[in-house]
């Protein structure tokens, strides 16, 4: 066991329970976290999803941390977009959230948050090196100095999000939906809600098995949810939605049983807002990163909006968000947005954080405001199509093998745009391939989007060789 393993990135540190992480090395997580958070104000929110491995990680958090003297607010099991809604409300300066996320079973994780977002790499760079010089003898089990208080945010966070969903008529809506939860945080919160806004909701795959094992996959793609495809479309319901273990990402399945991609919804999203805001502000911003859609900048051209790109990360929105917002004095713009790539709506009036849960409700929203079908929205969405590939890579210096790789690509003619690791080049709205070396997993994803399917493929394909080539010289 050693916490050598361990995976530091934006979106948190994450390793194999039992192999890299377990009550120990979580409690020197802690110790290293609240030595780095300082502050007067020494209180600290913990939550966690539903993997059975969290129980002992919540524990060895605790254990660190009132230690220290931190009082902590302790939420049990709870969606990643409730916990951090809470702490952003009662102002409480750090939060640690226990969550694979969308990654597999066997892993765990732990979200870092300081009173303003997710912690940067130099951040958890220094908390790193704060483990590494930590003896946890000296932090014995009997020094509880903090306290430990106990926390529903649920009904808060569900009475604050309805006040910004419009349906007069909600009790009355004739939506049926499907969800499966894959027996994530999502169903302590999504099934009521749903249920709140006048849906009739069927739930599936809401239950561990008596082994501990998920009845899912936890990632809420396409090959994960063949359960909930056959039951919208056999079932004749309107629409299905699906999170992930923390319910900060949402899938949907349209009432023909199709799978639409994570862009779709939060395009949906974005083209109901601007609809409505009737010339109600002199600009609107919407935020998301460099792999989302082309087809934010057409909607966005449709109703005279902006788009702006950030680098992939939900840390990097937010701050852009932000910073928007503190410039914004006189409330005339009006700042939203989101990762295509994850299904989960930004806006920053309600919460700012990726929310799967608030997504589904502006989902349901709109199918109630506008009684089309879910297809016939996504049918009048600007047409764009998706192709990935996934490279697997070890030991490599990322950033000199990115560098050798650009310098391939400007060689062979491509004006490329370099954002921290990132690589983007393409052609206006016509089309772009993105490079991505994953923050949390050992792989590039090379994304390319495209007016047109074989083209997508094609330059995606091609890049994917070239990638592989310049690999293949290290």
């Amino acid at each position: 066991m050693s916490e050598k393993n361990l995976i530091f990135t934006i979106s948190g540190i994450r390793g194999i329970v039992g192999r890299d992480l377990n009550d120990e090395i979580a409690k020197k997580i802690a110790i290293a976290f609240g030595s780095w958070l300082k502050g007067e104000f020494k209180k600290v929110i913990i939550g966690r999803d539903t993997r059975p491995s969290g129980l002992q990680i919540e524990k060895g958090l605790i254990e660190g941390l009132v230690s220290m003297g931190y009082d902590i607010i302790n939420v049990g099991i709870c969606p990643t977009p409730v916990i951090i809604y809470i702490k952003n409300k009662l102002k409480i300066p750090g939060g640690l959230i226990i969550t694979g996320s969308h990654n597999p079973p066997e892993w765990n994780g732990i979200k870092l948050l300081s009173s303003n977002n997710y912690l940067n790499n130099n951040d958890l760079k220094e908390i790193r090196e704060i483990m590494e010089h930590t003896d946890l003898s000296l932090y014995p089990k009997t020094a509880s100095v903090g306290k430990v208080e106990i926390l529903n945010p649920i009904p808060e966070y569900l009475e604050d999000l309805l006040k910004h969903i419009n349906m007069k008529k909600r009790k009355k809506n004739k939506l049926r939906v499907v969800l499966d939860t894959g027996a994530g945080a999502g169903g302590m919160v999504t099934p009521r809600l749903l249920k709140d806004l006048g849906c009739e909701v069927k739930l599936i795959n809401d239950e561990i098995f008596l082994n501990n094992e998920f009845p899912r996959g936890i990632e809420p793609i396409a090959d994960n949810l063949h359960d909930l495809i056959m039951e919208v479309w056999q079932g004749k319901y309107d629409i299905g939605f699906a999170h992930d273990s923390d319910a900060d990402r949402l899938a949907i399945i349209g009432e023909e049983g199709i799978y639409y991609s994570e862009d779709i919804g939060l395009a949906l999203i974005m083209e109901f807002y601007l609809r409505n805001l009737d010339n109600k502000f002199e600009d609107v911003i919407f935020v998301t990163n460099l792999a989302s859609s082309l087809m934010f900048e057409a909607i966005a051209e449709k109703y005279g909006a902006r788009v702006i790109r950030t680098s992939i990360g939900e840390l990097f929105l937010i701050d852009k968000m932000r910073k928007l917002t503190d410039e914004n004095i006189s409330n005339k713009s009006f700042i939203f947005g989101g990762e295509g790539s994850c299904g989960g709506v930004i806006f920053p009036l309600f919460n700012n954080t990726r929310d799967g849960i608030f997504a589904a409700a502006k989902i349901v929203e709109i199918l109630a405001t506008s009684e089309d079908k879910l297809s016939t929205l996504v049918s009048n969405l600007p047409k764009y199509y998706n192709y990935r590939e996934y490279i697997k890579i070890k030991n490599i210096e990322i950033s000199s093998l990115i560098s050798q790789i650009n310098e391939e690509l400007c060689n062979e003619g491509e004006e490329v745009s370099q954002i921290n690791n990132d690589l983007k080049f393409g052609k206006s709205k016509e089309w772009f391939v993105l490079i991505h070396p994953s923050n949390t997993e050992p792989i590039i994803r090379v994304i390319c989007e495209s007016r047109s399917s074989s083209l997508a493929r094609i330059y995606c394909q091609t890049t994917a060789e070239l990638v592989k080539l310049v690999i293949s010289r290290f």
